[in-house]
């Protein structure tokens, strides 16, 4: 039998060597012919340059790779390298041996002695392409089966055509064109598409090179059918162009790692940016984000690309102009043949205008358009808010409702647009008296409606709507016009008259009808009895501002006693109120009233003075080294030329500064403690003594209280209640040894029994002052005692 033609020398040997079978590669290589080559064997044909030699059994040379010698016809050797291989698949049947020889370098006969003897007409039939040889005439000479097919041509027809009528007609010149190329250079490439008799379209990339058939000058080649990369081209073209033109800011990134770095921009991006691609290729994204905003969207955004995910959010980011824009992002994983993401495309779209205008459509559904307050929707909404706040948190809120009382005298009268004007300006007043947090609405043409959060105590809402009262009742220019509208207020406390908002509205505008019945320009509650009570708050806020005037206050100074020599050194000043009707009222029962009114302040510059009168007084009568203590408020401290005032009056009963002390409370000086130490600075730069009072009731840590310039810290009274030795005592002896630490003077305070005085005594306390000495006494009590040079006994 006969080997099929291969490019390659090869024969097939029994395992006794003997050759059975060969190729025509064979005959040429070795140059025998067919009759030659019958009855040799492997010995004859080749010698192998190991030891072994010719002697070595085929067998033995199985799967090896071996240098030798192939013994020519003519006695030529040439040198190749020999592969023995058995024919069957199981070595445990021996059989036959394919024996294949390779030229070593140099030593090959020509590519054409090798594939000469190739089947071509079976190659060009299997081509996966068409094959084609074309003359100078422009006429095909030879062919294959695809190139039929495509044409829709049987072979006969084939010849009687001019090549180029098997293109459109728009690309006939060309197609000849690259063919006279090809003549002309020695080889052409172009793309075009055939079109078969039945109108069947196909796309094929064409290469073609000059060759001769004998004499016959020709061109020979090959098309590839590239229909469907066409086609995905197209749709690529397709997709870019939809990309570039798109309203939205389309960017690419490749994965780097955890790096996503720009590829492209297209001009929406641009635009909406204002960054070019040239500018940000390569960078990251996230240059764009806003630092501290959106934070949550920004990790939704990290976590989606770590996990190769989509995601979408809205978020700020910043233009190159620096200036904000809400961005409407989509970001998507492109993934390549294999399943890996290699990209991120992001579309962004730029959605700021739509914000604004959801914000003016909110806005405009929620507010009265003339006003800009809440109109009765938003109301109602922050109102629900506030009661369910207050039943969480166990507050206080309060919901006011303000009619206008002579607003129909004023529209009538004067018109629409000066009503108009007068309530612009009653919204503007209202929201100057109300906090951010609490809300201010407008819910008919001449009525309004507060919501008030968060209130410690009906007395404290009673202020409020007050002083909110006096000023919706204050004059209104218009025109050169004074007006003077007035309200009536109706007040309902949450969740006390009602835990709905129907309940509560109910409530308010009945108290509001109410207050309208007594005589118009008053507030009235809900509840007789808080009516009751807050009609007695406000008087006693009106008598207390003519009770300084009227010299209705007075002091009673508590003295403070040394506890290691018993002598008597300084005394508190305790103010007191002479009711003309109530009789003497101690500070507990005026004090928050002065603080939340503001009387607080003029009411603390008399007791400094009258202190500083009685410190003279003293000094007349031979009292020197005296020290009386008054309690400042943090109103007090927050006033601008409190530290002059303080010096004028010092100056003025030419006192020295020494004998003032003053107190501030601990919680008063944790409130702003930058701006106390400020002050209590400059009051120490005057001289006088600074003291904490109240101390361990505060916040305060150890760093703070050594900011503060003070030289005595008093002891609460609630360290020293009950008896001494219980968890109390254990503060007491802590602070009077912190106080000591921090070379301060520590004093108690409300000292009652003699087992307290000797618990004090006991752990080194400084001063004391209570009922165990003596009760506050009026200046002349206070300077008897000292002239009869009263001390502490045992």
């Amino acid at each position: 039998m006969n080997l099929s033609p291969l490019p390659l020398a090869v024969f097939v040997a029994d395992a006794d060597g003997a050759i059975t079978s060969w190729n025509r590669a064979c005959e040429k290589l070795a140059g025998y012919t067919a009759d030659e080559m019958r009855g040799r064997t492997l010995a004859d044909l080749v010698e192998f340059e190991d030891s072994a030699g010719k002697q070595a059994a085929i067998q033995a040379r199985v799967d090896t790779d071996s240098l030798a010698s192939l013994v020519c016809a003519d006695g030529r050797r040439i040198s190749v390298r020999v592969t023995v291989a058995p024919q069957s698949l199981d070595p445990e049947q021996p059989g036959s041996f394919s024996v294949i020889v390779v030229p070593r370098a140099g030593t090959a006969p020509s590519r054409y002695a090798l594939i000469q003897d190739l089947p071509v007409n079976d190659i060009i039939e299997g081509l996966p392409c068409v094959f084609y040889v074309i003359d100078q005439s422009g006429r095909l000479l030879l062919w294959n089966r695809q190139l039929e097919e495509a044409l829709e041509m049987p072979s006969e027809d084939l010849p009687t055509v001019e090549v180029k009528y098997f293109f459109d007609e728009a690309h006939r010149a060309e197609t000849v064109q690259k063919i006279l190329e090809a003549f002309e250079t020695g080889s052409a490439w172009h793309e075009a598409e055939l079109v078969g008799r039945r109108g069947k379209r196909t796309t094929y990339l064409f290469q073609c090179a000059r060759t001769s058939v004998g004499s016959l000058p020709c061109v020979f080649g090959t098309g590839v059918d590239i229909t469907m990369r066409k086609q995905a081209e197209h749709v690529l073209k397709v997709h870019e162009r939809a990309i570039f033109a798109s309203v939205n800011a389309i960017c690419i990134t490749c994965c780097d790692g955890p790096d996503n770095r720009i590829e492209y921009v297209n001009p929406a991006f641009e635009r909406i940016t204002g960054y070019t691609l040239a500018e940000i290729k390569g960078r990251d994204p996230r240059f764009m984000r806003i630092e501290g905003c959106d934070t949550e969207e920004q990790q939704r955004i990290h976590d989606a690309l770590a996990h190769r995910q989509s995601v979408r959010v809205v978020l700020r980011n910043a233009r190159k102009n620096g200036e904000m824009f809400y961005n409407d992002l989509r970001i998507d994983p492109v993934m390549n043949v294999n399943g890996e993401v290699t990209h991120f495309v992001a579309v962004i779209n730029d959605v700021t205008e739509a914000r604004h205008y959801e914000r003016r459509l909110h806005h405009l559904a929620h507010h009265d358009p003339l006003t800009g307050l809440a109109n009765r929707t938003l109301l109602q909404e922050r109102l629900k808010q506030a009661i369910q706040f207050a039943l969480r948190n166990r507050m206080i809120g309060a919901l006011a409702f303000l009619d206008l009382d002579n607003f129909k005298h004023i529209n009538d009268n004067l018109g629409h647009d000066v009503g108009d004007a007068v309530l612009r300006e009653i919204a503007l007043r209202l929201r100057a008296n109300m906090r951010e947090e609490d809300t201010v609405a407008r819910v008919g043409g001449d009525e309004f409606v507060l919501v008030i959060n968060d209130q410690n105590s009906p007395e404290q809402v009673a202020d409020l709507v007050e002083r909110i009262r006096r000023s919706v009742a204050g004059p209104v220019e218009v025109d050169g016009k004074e007006i003077v509208a007035g309200t009536s207020i109706g007040v309902a406390l949450f969740p006390r008259d009602g835990n709905t908002v129907d309940k509560v509205m109910r409530a308010a505008d009945a108290a509001m009808y109410h207050a309208k019945s007594l005589g118009k320009n008053n507030c009235q509650f809900y509840s007789n009895e808080l009516n009751r009570m807050v009609h007695e708050h406000l008087l006693l806020e009106a008598s207390l501002g003519r009770a300084i005037g009227n010299r209705e206050m007075v002091l009673g100074y508590q003295p403070k006693v040394d506890l290691r020599s018993g002598r008597m050194i300084g005394a508190e000043a305790l103010v007191r109120w002479n009711h003309p009707e109530h009789g003497l009222m101690g500070p507990d029962s005026f004090i928050p009233l002065a603080e939340q009114t503001g009387l607080i302040v003029p009411l603390g510059e008399w007791v400094i003075d009258e202190a500083c009168r009685a410190l003279k007084a003293l000094t007349m009568l031979g009292v020197e080294d005296f020290v009386i203590s008054v309690n400042l408020s943090l109103r007090q401290l927050r006033q601008r030329q409190f530290v002059d005032r303080l010096g004028d009056s010092l100056r003025r009963h030419a006192v020295p500064p020494s004998c003032l002390e003053l107190e501030v409370t601990e919680s008063l000086l944790m409130e702003r403690p930058d701006e106390a130490k400020a002050v209590m600075a400059r009051l120490k730069a005057l001289g006088v003594q600074l003291s904490i009072d109240d101390f361990g009731t505060g916040y305060s840590s150890l760093s703070q209280l050594q900011a503060f310039p003070v030289d005595h810290i008093k002891i609460d009274r609630s360290f020293l209640g009950g008896k001494v030795d219980n968890g109390h005592g254990v503060i007491t002896r802590a602070i009077i040894a912190l106080g000591h630490s921090l070379q301060l003077k520590v004093i108690a305070e409300g000292v009652e029994t003699r087992e307290q005085l000797l618990f004090l005594r006991n752990n080194d306390c400084d001063q004391m002052q209570g009922y165990y000495f003596s009760p506050a006494l009026s200046e002349q009590g206070l300077a008897d005692m000292l002239h009869r040079g009263v001390t502490l006994q045992a």
